[in-house]
């Protein structure tokens, strides 16, 4: 990486620009595995995190552990992913799954009043109170 900036015809412009890119790259497979990750989960109803999610867990949560088996079975995810990314951009905190779940709701509401359009709707709530009838 370094050797190209002795190169005489290499700017220090162009070096960046290209450092840019592959970081640009790497921070959107980052992204796009992790959007992946959290879409199987709502299409799933399953829940993110796990009880210990400490790197000596034997379970980490769904989403870490769906994030591995991601990266065990695609190179290119694997090589910036999990260890493999700066600590500082992840993508794995539980808040940017918060963000990236309420964009998914926020696209589906979108889609659902685009395709109901002016037409009625109704809502079903189905309601069951618990043995103790507490709510």
């Amino acid at each position: 990486m370094f050797e190209d900036l002795l190169k005489p015809n290499q700017s220090i412009q162009s070096f960046h620009f290209k450092q840019t890119d592959q970081a640009r790259i790497e921070y959107r497979t980052r992204l796009n595995a992790s959007i992946d990750c959290i879409r199987f989960l709502l299409r799933q109803g399953l829940a993110f995190r796990g009880h210990d999610e400490s790197e000596d867990s034997s379970n980490q949560g769904n989403f870490l552990e769906l994030l591995r088996f991601l990266a065990d079975h695609n190179e290119d995810i694997k090589a910036v992913t999990l260890r493999n990314a700066p600590e500082n951009n992840m993508m794995i905190s539980p808040a940017i799954q918060k963000d990236i779940v309420s964009a998914a709701v926020v696209e589906t509401s979108n889609a659902i009043i685009m395709e109901l359009g002016d037409a009625f709707f109704s809502i079903l709530i189905d309601e069951s109170r618990d043995i103790s009838t507490k709510e």
